[in-house]
């Protein structure tokens, strides 16, 4: 069964858009203030975040489950290793490949993490109507999925700077 698509108006595209610029600014604003100061970039943070979802897991699934090359997040792992964050350990099902786990520095620094993140949203949502907190997770939940979505079906046109947005 086919399903049927409204398309938005181009002036609430626009109004959609320029609400996008502002939500990206303010966020880019707050991780970047919020980069360094737990000791790890970004990208660290990342990893250190999945890996508590994950558990253990290996190089391959990790690099599936953030979309990222098996290069750029080794080199991302080197680091966390190096840091005492991360254990890497051969891979019991497949001695090839190495499985990676968060040490146990490496949980003292998620929860870290996880309270100063905790806080910082908390202040967002002190400005949130208590009853609008679920359609404002379900909203932001729904837009990150259609964005990921639109990323690996559409065609980049040229646009990877941003200017689209």
């Amino acid at each position: 069964m086919e399903s049927t698509r409204t398309i938005l108006p181009v002036p609430r595209l626009r109004d959609f858009r320029a609400v996008l610029r502002v939500l990206e600014r303010e966020v880019g604003s707050a991780l970047q203030g919020q980069g360094e100061c737990c000791g790890v970039t970004s990208a660290q943070c990342h990893v250190l975040l999945e890996l508590e979802g994950a558990g253990c897991v290996n190089l391959t699934g990790l690099s599936a489950r953030l979309e990222l090359d098996k290069s750029t997040l080794s080199r991302t792992v080197d680091g966390l290793v190096q840091a005492g964050l991360v254990d890497r350990s051969a891979d019991p099902e497949n001695r090839r490949q190495q499985v990676i786990c968060l040490s146990a520095v490496g949980k003292e620094r998620v929860a870290g993490i996880n309270g100063l993140c905790d806080a910082a949203y908390a202040t967002v949502f002190n400005h949130i109507p208590v009853e609008k907190y679920d359609q404002v997770i379900e909203s932001v939940g729904l837009l990150a999925r259609a964005l990921v979505r639109a990323r690996k079906e559409e065609p980049q046109d040229g646009c990877s700077n941003g200017c689209c947005r």
